[in-house]
C-alpha cells in the first residue's frame, strides 16, 4: 500500500509528487470505482453479526440481481483483521459473483450494539435540526462533541451519525445520534490495503442493522400499517421503533439484555410507556390498547417476547401484538440466512414495492431510508480517507498535463531532428563542390532567369484588363435601365494616368502609376428619374453601384476597395425646349420637348499607385 500524506501538510511540489505516484502507481486515474460509494458497486459483499459466534456472510451481484452465499469468516476476525488478503482472493474468482469482479464493495452490517446518543440543546435547537439536518449529520461527523450533549465522548473509538425523526411532533428533539465502536476498523483498514496492492478498487461502508430492519419492513410485508411499536429483539439488545398513525418514525429506544436474558427486562411496561408517550394508547380500561410488531429471526427470542407480552396482557394492561418469524419467511427464501437488512440494497425489490401499494412506500420516513440515509449515513468515514487521494478531476488533469509535456518533448526532438537533418543537407548539397568557373555560369544563369521572371510579372501586370469597351456600354446599362425616363444625348469615357507620385528619398520613382477613370454624360430626365440622379450624390449609394456592377459584370476593376476613391458632379437644370401640352407629333419631331428636366454628371474612380490595377512605371524590355 501506497505511503499517502495528508496534503495539508506537504508542499505544493511534494503534492504534485505524491499525485504522480498515486497515477503511476494505482488505477485511480482510470477506474471511476475508486470514488464510488460500497452500495453502488456492482459487486457487493455484505457481512451480518450479532455478537454470536455465526457471520452471515453473502454476495450480491448487481448484474443478474442474484445472491450468494459468501466466503466464511469467523467472528474474531472482524476484529483482528487476520486473512484478510486470503478472503479478497476468494471473492475474486467468478463463483461468488458470476464473474471475475472488476470492483468490490464491503458491507458491515452492525447488529451486536445499537446505542443513541442525545443531542445537545438550546433555544432554537427544535428548529434548527428541522430546517437543517443536512448540516448538523455532517457537523455530527466532523466534531461530534460540538453536537452532542456529552462533551467527553472518545471520537478514537465510536462513531456517530444522524437518525432523523421525521414523525416527531412540534417541541420534541427531531433527529437523534446513533452511535457504533470503531473495533472493526483494523479489518476494513486491510481490505482496502489489499484493494491497493492488487489495483483493485475496494469501497467500504459500515451500518446500523436495527436501522435496515425497519426499512426492510415493508420490503417484507407490503400491507405494513402505521400507528404502532416495531420491537426487533437482537442477541445483546431489543430495538423498539415508534410508527405514527401516518407511518412515520416519531422515536427510538435501544434496550439493553442482562444476563443471558433473550428480551429485556419489564418489557411490557417499557412497551406501555412508549405507546402512551407517543399518543398511541389512552389510560383505562376502556383505552384502544397499543398495537406492537415483533419482528426477529431467531424463534426462541420471539417466543420469549410473545411470552412476555401476553402475561403482562393478562395480569397489567391489554397489548394486542403479532409477530413476524423471519427465519421461514417466504419473502426471504434465496437471502443468505433469511436476514432483510440486505434486501435495501438490492434495487429490483425496492422499485417493485414503490410501484406498488405499500402504504409505508408514500412516507418520508421510508422514502428518506432508501433513497438516501443509507448511503449517506456510512460509520466508516471514506470521506476523510478519499480527501487524501486526488480526485478523479486532477488525476485526469495531471494525465493530460502529462501527455501535453511529452507530446511538446515530442514536437523539440522533431524540430531538433529536422533542423539537424536540413543543416546536413544543406552542408552537403552539391553546389558546395562547385569550381569557381561553374559557381560564375550558375550566378549568371540565375541573373538572366530573375530578369526574364521579372519581364513576365511586368508584362501580365500591364496586360491586366484595366478598361473594355463592353464593360463601359454594360456599366451604362446598369446605370441606366430601360423605362427609367432618362435620354442620354452625349456620353464620354476617359482614362489616364494620375499624377506622379513623390520620389523615393534615394532619388528612385515610384513603381506604379495610378489610375483615373472618367465616365461623363449629358441628357434629358422626367420627374420620375430624378430620385436616380438624387442617389447619385451619395457616396454609400454610389459604391454599392459599383459592387453590384462589377459582380454583374464580372470585371474586379468596378469592386470597391480601401485605395479606390469615388466622386461624382452632377448639374440639374429645366429644359428650355420642354412643352408641357407638347402634340405627339411634336414628340417624335423632336423628343427632347417631353423632358422636363436637364442633368450633366461626371463620375470618377481614382485607383492609387498601390492597387494591383496600377500601371507598373518599368518596362518590361
Amino acid at each position: 500500500m501506497l505511503s499517502i500524506t495528508d496534503p495539508c501538510e506537504l508542499k505544493p511540489a511534494d503534492v504534485y509528487r505524491q499525485a504522480r505516484l498515486v497515477a503511476t502507481k494505482t488505477s485511480r486515474a482510470s477506474d471511476r470505482n475508486w470514488y464510488r460509494d460500497a452500495f453502488d458497486l456492482h459487486c457487493q459483499w455484505h457481512l451480518w453479526f450479532d455478537g454470536g459466534r455465526e457471520v452471515i456472510s453473502a454476495t450480491f451481484s448487481r448484474h443478474d440481481n442474484l445472491w450468494r452465499p459468501g466466503p466464511v469468516i469467523p467472528l474474531a476476525n472482524l476484529t483482528t483483521g487476520e486473512n484478510a488478503g486470503d478472503l479478497i482472493g476468494q471473492l475474486l474468482s467468478p463463483a461468488y459473483f458470476g464473474t471475475r469482479p472488476k470492483a468490490l464493495g464491503v458491507i458491515l452490517h452492525v447488529a451486536d450494539e445499537f446505542a443513541l446518543a442525545g443531542l445537545a440543546q438550546s433555544p432554537d435547537s427544535t428548529a434548527e435540526v428541522a430546517d437543517d439536518l443536512g448540516i448538523l449529520r455532517y457537523n455530527l461527523i466532523d466534531d461530534p462533541r460540538e453536537v452532542l450533549a456529552d462533551k467527553e465522548v472518545s471520537v478514537e473509538t465510536t462513531s456517530w451519525r444522524l437518525l432523523p425523526l421525521w414523525g416527531a411532533p412540534s417541541g420534541q428533539s427531531r433527529a437523534t445520534a446513533l452511535a457504533l465502536s470503531r473495533s472493526r476498523e483494523a479489518f476494513l483498514t486491510k481490505l482496502l490495503a489489499h484493494g491497493e496492492e492488487l489495483r483493485l478498487p475496494i469501497r467500504v461502508a459500515v451500518t446500523a442493522a436495527p436501522v435496515e430492519m425497519l426499512a426492510a419492513l415493508p420490503l417484507v410485508e407490503p400491507s405494513l400499517a402505521g400507528g404502532q411499536l416495531i420491537v426487533i429483539p437482537y442477541l445483546k439488545y431489543t430495538a423498539v421503533f415508534i410508527l405514527t398513525p401516518a407511518g412515520e418514525l416519531r422515536s427510538v429506544r435501544s434496550l439493553s439484555h442482562r444476563g443471558n436474558a433473550l428480551v429485556p427486562s419489564g418489557l411490557g411496561d417499557i412497551i406501555l410507556s412508549m405507546a402512551v408517550s407517543a399518543e398511541l394508547t389512552g389510560a383505562g380500561s376502556a383505552a384502544q390498547p397499543p398495537r406492537v410488531l415483533l419482528v426477529s429471526g431467531d424463534s426462541a427470542a420471539l417466543q420469549a417476547a410473545c411470552k412476555d407480552l401476553e402475561v403482562y396482557s393478562l395480569s397489567r394492561q391489554t397489548i394486542e401484538w403479532r409477530s413476524i418469524d423471519l427465519a421461514n419467511h417466504p419473502a426471504l427464501e434465496g437471502i443468505p440466512g433469511h436476514r432483510p437488512e440486505f434486501l435495501v440494497y438490492d434495487p429490483g425489490i425496492v422499485a417493485k414495492v414503490e410501484g406498488g401499494g405499500c402504504a409505508l412506500a408514500r412516507t418520508e420516513t421510508f422514502t428518506a431510508l432508501w433513497n438516501g440515509w443509507m448511503t449517506q449515513s456510512s460509520f466508516f468515514d471514506t470521506a476523510k480517507l478519499d480527501a487524501l487521494y486526488p480526485t478523479l478531476q486532477d488525476l485526469r488533469l495531471l494525465r493530460f498535463s502529462s501527455a501535453f509535456t511529452l507530446m511538446l518533448t515530442i514536437a523539440l526532438i522533431a524540430c531538433s531532428a529536422f533542423g539537424a537533418f536540413g543543416f546536413f543537407a544543406a552542408s552537403n548539397h552539391p553546389s558546395w563542390n562547385l569550381t569557381p568557373a561553374q559557381l560564375k555560369r550558375t550566378e549568371a544563369t540565375q541573373t538572366v532567369l530573375q530578369t526574364e521572371r521579372r519581364q513576365i510579372d511586368l508584362t501580365r501586370r500591364l496586360l491586366l484588363p484595366r478598361s473594355r469597351a463592353w464593360t463601359t456600354i454594360e456599366f451604362m446599362l446598369q446605370l441606366f435601365p430601360e423605362e427609367t425616363a432618362v435620354r442620354l444625348e452625349t456620353f464620354n469615357y476617359g482614362m489616364e494616368a494620375s499624377r506622379p507620385g513623390p520620389s523615393s528619398p534615394n532619388g528612385q520613382q515610384t513603381e506604379a502609376t495610378g489610375l483615373v477613370r472618367t465616365w461623363s454624360f449629358r441628357g434629358l430626365a422626367k420627374p420620375q428619374a430624378l430620385e436616380l440622379l438624387g442617389n447619385m450624390n451619395s457616396q454609400r449609394w454610389l459604391s454599392a453601384f459599383f459592387e453590384r456592377t462589377g459582380k454583374a459584370i464580372g470585371d474586379s476593376s468596378y469592386a470597391p476597395e480601401a485605395g479606390r476613391q469615388l466622386t461624382v458632379t452632377l448639374t440639374q437644370g429645366r429644359n428650355p425646349r420642354f412643352i408641357a401640352d407638347a402634340r405627339s407629333e411634336d414628340a417624335s419631331q423632336d423628343p427632347s420637348t417631353s423632358f422636363q428636366f436637364t442633368f450633366e454628371a461626371t463620375i470618377s474612380q481614382t485607383i492609387t499607385d498601390k492597387d494591383t490595377l496600377a500601371l507598373p512605371a518599368e518596362k518590361p524590355f
